[in-house]
């Protein structure tokens, strides 16, 4: 069922991030929703899922924002509980067998095989233990705990519980978030096959190229449509706005020319007066008709002072083990400098040591063999997702720059946060009503103000808006400092590294080979 729905007005908070906009939706298209950071695209899906917008109340909506609860059940039967109708009938079943009586409650038993057989109850088990295989668990992983897993692999839980349950509407807000590459390609796969409706909010340029087939821009608190994946949508746009500034120049030139000719002769001579009139409705009429002209947002512009040179190596790693107490060790014989020249990525699945590896660097971690030495002037800067859960919400912007340094000036404050695009009333508010996109900003302009020597980023793209991504790039290319970058985010890692270093289970390659388009050279095994 299609979904038309006009005049929506939306808030978050006191602020309007929709006014007279119109929520349109086909039956059976894949909608890619974008946006800058804060315009309101999560609220949105938020909105549609919670029907605040009255979308249909027959229509079967799923919205993946949640982690699955930690509890005893497995992953598998935390997936196979979402089908409560299944669930109710083979209840149902078990009673009535128990009690060995034909009918229950006024339903008959041969009504509760017929159902479950239309629901495909018997292919139920082997089709959640499929999704949940493409997502990255082993058979042992699904009969594991939902409380032994980390937050992210909950994440996965959860949208495996979405997968599972087939809604008339699914609204994925970064799915992309938890998941390797692996990972990523199956849920690509998968979704080119989704029959129905979804709405996915992305980061991520390559699954959204690859995943959906139209496209929702927010923009000016108004949802413009445009068919095709995102690359079709910014290449359409381009020339939308050409085509409006072309048409914009020759209404500007008409409208000059009547306001010069109603100047002239809008007094004094009888003739001259009426033609002055006549110009003066073709005058409201143009300004009437006026091309809407869809502007872009400034540029945000990123930057990341450089600390004065240190001579190399900034980092050495000499013969370095680690491992975690009772878990299998995931580093051996680690070997390597780092200097600010350096431009490293590491990739690899999760759960393979990759932020482990970042700590390790920073010395948040000690090594369980062998050293890591640091130049005793390094000044080092690490972005991770768990120093922005770790955020005071109630403070502001400005507030949170301050307490870097009590002595720094409230127009120093302001400055820095202005060039992440944090500037007038953004700045003032507390943390907790800033976007996700909005708090990473917060973070790269702490990240700034300690004008380190190396950067270490891990995953610092979540959340942001593909905008910011590409004014990040440019940032990390004109920073003259390291990085090492922990990301699955296959066009950053082009645009900013010069080698890729693939953490595996128990090794590190220098290089591996070719993921995608990514260049390698040299492969070495420090295991």
């Amino acid at each position: 069922m299609d979904i038309l729905i006009s005049n929506v007005q939306l808030y978050g908070g006191r602020q309007e991030l929709l006014s007279d906009a119109t929520l349109k939706l086909v039956f059976g298209t894949k909608y890619g929703l974008v946006g800058r950071n804060g315009t309101g695209k999560s609220t949105l899906l938020h909105a549609i899922s919670e029907r605040t917008i009255p979308v249909p109340s027959h229509l079967h909506i799923i919205h993946v924002e949640q982690e699955a609860e930690p509890s005893d059940k497995s992953a598998l039967q935390t997936v196979l509980d979402t089908d409560e109708e299944r669930n109710y009938l083979l209840n149902l079943e078990k009673i009535m067998l128990e009690e060995e009586k034909d009918k229950h409650e006024g339903i008959d038993l041969n009504e509760v095989y017929e159902r479950l057989d239309e629901i495909g109850s018997d292919e139920a088990i082997a089709r959640a233990g499929g999704i949940l295989g493409g997502l990255g668990f082993d058979a042992r992983d699904q009969a594991k705990a939902t409380k032994e897993f980390s937050g992210g692999w909950r994440m996965r839980i959860s949208l495996a519980q979405a997968l599972f349950m087939k809604p008339d509407l699914l609204l994925l807000d970064e799915p992309t978030n938890h998941l390797d590459v692996h990972a990523l390609t199956w849920l690509e796969e998968f979704l080119q096959r989704w029959e129905k409706t979804v709405v996915i909010v992305s980061h991520d340029r390559g699954f959204l190229n690859d995943t959906t087939t139209a496209t929702m821009f927010l923009h000016n608190k108004r949802l413009r449509y445009y068919g095709g994946n995102y690359d079709t949508f910014v290449k359409v746009r381009a020339e939308h706005r050409a085509n409006e500034q072309a048409v914009a120049s020759n209404q500007n030139q008409r409208e000059s020319h009547l306001k010069n000719f109603i100047a002239k002769f809008g007094q004094g001579h009888k003739k001259m007066v009426k033609q002055a009139q006549c110009r003066m409705k073709m005058l409201a009429k143009l300004q009437e008709e006026k091309v809407d002209m869809d502007f872009d947002d400034p540029y945000l512009r990123i930057n990341f002072p450089s600390a004065t040179p240190l001579p190399p190596p900034c980092i050495s790693v000499m013969n370095v083990s680690f491992g975690y107490e009772g878990y299998q060790t995931l580093y051996e014989g680690l070997d390597f400098g780092l200097d600010m020249d350096s431009r490293v990525a590491i990739v690899g699945p999760n759960g393979a040591g990759k932020s482990t590896f970042l700590k390790l660097l920073e010395g948040d971690i000690l090594p369980t063999q062998g050293w890591v030495n640091r130049h005793t002037k390094l000044r080092l800067a690490r972005f991770s997702q768990h120093h922005l859960e770790s955020m005071n919400l109630e403070e502001d912007c400005v507030f949170h720059m301050k307490s870097l340094d009590n002595e720094m000036p409230l127009e120093e404050a302001r400055a820095y946060l202005g060039r992440f695009g944090l500037s007038g009333e953004l700045a003032t508010k507390p943390v907790k009503f800033l976007s996700g996109g909005q708090k990473s900003r917060l973070a790269f302009a702490e990240l700034a103000w300690k004008q380190p020597h190396i950067m270490l980023l891990d995953e610092p793209t979540n959340h942001l808006d593909l905008e910011t991504i590409e004014a990040l790039a440019m940032a990390l290319n004109n920073f003259e400092g390291g990085v090492v970058l922990v990301s699955h985010d296959e066009r950053l890692i082009s645009l900013v590294v010069d080698e890729i270093w693939q953490v595996k289970k128990g090794d590190m390659e220098k290089d591996p080979p070719e993921p995608g388009s990514w260049d390698t050279t040299t492969t070495r095994s420090t295991r």
